[in-house]
């Protein structure tokens, strides 16, 4: 299909969707969720709540068929897209079963910075490990508190280039967070991103951005393959699936430090399990011991940040270090706690 082609679908996709528009305009809003035809919620700060906002059934099937024509994805049941600004999934029957269903998902228009995670609050803590500062830090840091102490910690582990986990449950806030350490990045840095719906926000002079491609076989083990190739000096995956962990951990350990990685997982050491767990799909990881592969985790990932939303923020919930394994268990310890362990 031709651009023109193309951008003649998308339009037609918007006129179906005309009833939506201002949702996809306002700043407040965060996600559009089409559950059916005439059953659509919007989540505005961080609150969903249920509009008046009624469509057609033809409407939403002829809107999605659109779309999809304008991805060269015709006969999908199922799609996943990104247009500026906006990242779409939708079904149609038989799969949707109560009827045509998307949701679309609307990016920041700005990029957050530590500093605005720090002006709105993020970085505020009911926890007393909020105060915690690495023994390498320069001594001026020593007398910053809370908020303030934690983001000169993350804008240390940035600066001296530690890997990073980044984990969270969906819309927890986790590529928006991972955008503010990309943001923190030496500008001299050569920086490669590896996404299977491209979301990160790099603004570095020198970057080169893989988009993994289901329809052209194309996988994120393949990309990190090749990112190793392009002379990084930081490798950056928007979010880690499956088998192609094992890559990433042996690329980060084979002189590509200060990368960074995001996953879905409900607390910081859950996501050190899922990784294991991700890693132990590869066929090279098959008989990789236990304790061993545990070393191995322990030795790339120093600190593992777990995102959530609480109310309308989004941010860190907790960090943890990961000192190291003994007896076959992680040893870690936290850092910083957004909320007080009931």
């Amino acid at each position: 299909m031709s651009r023109a082609l193309e951008d003649q679908a998308i339009r037609v996709a918007r006129a179906h969707l005309a009833p939506l528009l201002p949702l996809m305009s306002d700043p407040g809003v965060q996600e559009i969720m089409v559950n059916r035809a005439d059953d659509i919620w919007v989540e505005r700060q961080g609150v969903v709540t249920r509009t008046d906002i009624v469509l057609t059934e033809t409407v939403v099937k002829a809107a999605i068929k659109a779309l999809a024509a304008s991805c060269h994805k015709d006969e999908a049941l199922i799609l996943d897209l990104r247009m500026p600004g906006l990242r779409i999934a939708a079904a149609l029957p038989p799969v949707a079963v109560h009827g045509a269903c998307m949701s679309i998902r609307k990016h920041a228009k700005r990029q957050l910075t530590l500093s605005d995670y720090l002006a709105q609050g993020a970085f505020t803590s009911e926890w007393p490990a909020a105060g915690y500062v690495p023994a390498n830090r320069p001594d001026d840091a020593e007398t910053a508190q809370g908020g303030e102490a934690l983001m000169q910690f993350l804008s240390w582990a940035v600066e001296s280039r530690q890997n990073l986990l980044i984990a969270g449950g969906t819309s927890s806030g986790k590529t928006m967070f991972l955008n503010a350490l990309v943001a923190a990045m030496p500008n001299g840095d050569r920086i490669l991103t590896i996404e299977d719906t491209a979301e990160l926000m790099v603004q570095a002079p020198n970057h080169v951005g893989f988009e993994s491609n289901s329809d052209k076989n194309v996988s994120t083990r393949d990309l990190i393959r090749l990112a190793l190739r392009f002379r990084p000096d930081r490798i950056l995956v928007g979010e880690v699936r499956g088998y192609e962990a094992f890559d990433l951990l042996d690329a980060l350990n084979t002189g590509h430090s200060g990368g960074a990685c995001s996953l879905h997982a409900n607390s910081a050491l859950m996501a050190l399990a899922r990784l294991e767990n991700m890693v132990r799909m590869a066929p090279e990881a098959a008989g990789w011991p236990l304790p061993a592969l545990r070393a191995q985790i322990a030795a790339v990932f120093r600190f593992v940040v777990q995102a959530a939303r609480v109310g309308g923020m989004r941010g860190p919930d907790e960090i943890i270090e990961v000192l190291g394994v003994e007896d076959g268990a992680y040893v870690t310890r936290s850092i910083f706690k957004k909320r007080i362990p009931s």
